[in-house]
C-alpha cells in the first residue's frame, strides 16, 4: 500500500511540476553561485597581480630619482619611505643578505618578515621567472614579482614584492557561502510557491477527474465547470463538448436499439405465429403461411442490411470519391430504376464531372425511387442539376413522386431512423424506416445534405445536394 502511494505521488502532476520548477531554479542558482565565485576569485587574483606590478613600478621610478652608492642603501631607503599594504611584504636581496623592514613591530596589521629559509623566499630568488604564484604552506596563495637592480657603480641587488591573497580569497569564499545560504532559502521558497501554483494549475484537472469518475452508463449529464478562458478552460470546454457528443451518441444508440428491437419483434412474432399454425392448416393455408413468413424474413433481412449500412456510415470510411460523369450517372440510375419498375422517368440531366462515390449515390437514388413507388401510383421522375457557381456550386440529384405528400409537422423527422410517417392514404406497406436515414448518411459523408420538399395532395421531392465546386483556371490548365 505504501509503495502504491509512493508511486502515485511520484507520478503526480503536481509533484512533477514542483520538481521541474525546483530543478530549473536550482540549476539557475547554481550557475549564479559558480559564476559569482569565479568572478570573485578572478578579481582577487587580478588585484593581487596588479598590486605587485604597481609596487614594482613605483620602486623602479624611485630608483631613478636619486643617485645611490649602494643597492643595499637604495632598497633600505625605499622600505623606510614606502609603507606596504596589509597583505604586502617587501623583500630585498643584496650581497649582505636579505633586506626586510619589520613593520609588524610597529603595527600588528602588517606582515612579519619571512625567515631566510622560508620556501617562498627560495622560490622568489631562485626562480627563472620574474613573477609567479606560490602556494605557501602557512600563508596560502601568494603572488610575487621580482626586479633586478643595477646601479651605475656596478653594485646590484634584487627587490621583490609579495602579495598574500589568502585573506581576500577567504573573504570571497565567505561571500559565496552566504550567497549559497540565501540561494538555499530561495530554493525552498520557490518550492513552496511552485507547490501552491501547481495546485492552482491542476485544480480544474481535478474537477475534470471528479466529473469523469462520476459519469456512469445511466448518467451522462455531468459537466465540468468552465471558470476561465485559458488553456484549462479550453480543455474543460473540449471535454464538455466530448461529453455532449457521447451523450448524444449514447442516446441515439439506445433509441436505435429500442427501435430495432421493436421493429424486429414484429416479423419474428408473425413468423412464429405462422409456424405454429402449420400443423393443423390446409395445403392452401400452409402455402399462404410460407409466403407470409418468407416476406417477413425478407423484410428482416433488408432491415439488418440497412442497419449494417448505417453502422458502417457511423464508423467513417464510408465513401470513396472519384471523378464521375454525372450525365452517365443519371442514365445508369434510370436503367437500374427501370428494372425495378417501368414507372421510372429521367426528366432532367446535368452535364459535368463531380467527385463522388458513384455506388453510394446510386444506392441513395434507388432508395428514394423505391420509397416513391410505395407512396405513389403515378410516374416517378428522376433528375439531376447544378445550383450556384464557383466554389459554392452544388450538384443535386432528386426523385419526384405524385403521392399524397407529407404533413408539415412530419417533414423534419422523415430522415430519422425507423421513422415512416403517415402512409399518405395508400395501401402499400412502409419499410423499416431506415432507407431515408441511409440517404442522409450518404449525403453527409459527401459533405452535403439530404432534402425534402413536399406539399400535401401534390407529392414530394426527395434528393441530395452535394458539394461540386467549379475548378479554377489553374486546375483546368493542370488537367489539360
Amino acid at each position: 500500500m505504501a509503495e502504491t502511494s509512493l508511486t502515485l505521488r511520484r507520478n503526480s502532476l503536481r509533484w512533477r511540476i514542483m520538481l521541474w520548477i525546483l530543478v530549473v531554479t536550482a540549476v539557475a542558482l547554481a550557475s549564479v553561485i559558480l559564476l559569482t565565485r569565479a568572478t570573485l576569485v578572478s578579481q582577487v587574483r587580478e588585484d593581487s597581480n596588479s598590486d605587485v606590478a604597481q609596487e614594482l613600478e613605483e620602486f623602479r621610478q624611485f630608483a631613478t630619482t636619486e643617485p645611490y652608492d649602494t643597492a643595499d642603501g637604495l632598497i633600505r631607503e625605499y622600505m623606510q619611505r614606502q609603507i606596504p599594504d596589509d597583505e604586502e611584504l617587501f623583500v630585498g636581496r643584496t650581497d649582505h643578505g636579505l633586506v626586510q623592514h619589520d613593520f609588524a613591530s610597529i603595527d600588528s596589521r602588517f606582515r612579519a618578515p619571512l625567515p631566510a629559509n622560508d620556501p617562498l623566499i627560495f622560490e622568489i630568488f631562485h626562480s627563472e621567472q620574474n613573477s609567479g604564484v606560490f602556494l605557501h604552506p602557512e600563508q596560502g596563495r601568494s603572488h610575487w614579482g621580482r626586479i633586478d637592480v643595477v646601479l651605475p657603480s656596478g653594485d646590484g641587488a634584487e627587490f621583490a614584492v609579495i602579495n598574500f591573497a589568502a585573506e581576500d580569497l577567504a573573504e570571497a569564499e565567505a561571500q559565496v557561502r552566504w550567497l549559497s545560504l540565501f540561494a538555499l532559502v530561495g530554493l525552498l521558497t520557490a518550492g513552496l510557491i511552485a507547490w501552491l501554483i501547481a495546485g492552482q494549475i491542476i485544480a480544474p484537472i481535478r474537477k475534470l477527474k471528479s466529473v469523469a469518475r462520476s459519469i456512469s452508463d445511466s448518467d451522462l449529464t455531468r459537466r465540468v465547470p468552465v471558470e476561465s478562458e485559458n488553456e484549462i478552460g479550453q480543455l474543460a470546454r473540449t471535454f464538455n463538448a466530448m461529453l455532449d457528443r457521447i451523450e448524444t451518441a449514447y442516446r441515439n444508440q439506445r433509441q436505435f436499439i429500442d427501435d430495432a428491437g421493436h421493429e424486429l419483434r414484429t416479423p419474428i412474432t408473425v413468423v412464429r405465429g405462422q409456424l405454429e399454425l402449420l400443423e393443423d392448416s390446409t395445403d392452401e393455408q400452409r402455402r399462404r403461411s410460407v409466403e407470409l413468413s418468407t416476406a417477413e424474413l425478407d423484410r428482416m433481412s433488408r432491415m439488418v442490411n440497412d442497419m449494417l449500412t448505417l453502422a458502417v456510415a457511423d464508423s467513417g470510411n464510408f465513401i470513396t470519391k472519384e471523378p464521375v460523369d454525372v450525365a452517365e450517372l443519371a442514365i445508369d440510375v434510370e436503367d437500374k430504376a427501370s428494372t425495378i419498375s417501368d414507372r421510372a422517368q429521367l426528366l432532367e440531366v446535368a452535364e459535368g464531372t463531380v467527385d463522388l462515390d458513384e455506388q453510394r449515390v446510386t444506392e441513395a437514388v434507388l432508395e428514394l425511387f423505391g420509397n416513391a413507388l410505395r407512396y405513389s401510383e403515378d410516374v416517378v421522375e428522376i433528375g439531376t442539376d447544378f445550383r450556384g457557381s464557383g466554389p459554392e456550386r452544388t450538384f443535386r440529384v432528386w426523385v419526384r413522386d405524385r403521392g399524397m405528400g407529407i404533413p408539415a409537422d412530419q417533414v423534419d423527422s422523415v430522415f430519422s431512423r425507423f421513422s415512416r410517417g403517415e402512409q399518405h392514404g395508400t395501401s402499400r406497406p412502409g419499410g423499416a424506416g431506415l432507407g431515408l436515414s441511409i440517404v442522409q448518411a450518404i449525403a453527409h459523408a459527401h459533405g452535403g445534405r439530404a432534402f425534402v420538399d413536399s406539399t400535401v395532395g401534390l407529392g414530394s421531392v426527395f434528393g441530395m445536394e452535394l458539394p461540386a465546386p467549379e475548378p479554377t483556371e489553374v486546375e483546368v490548365k493542370e488537367q489539360q
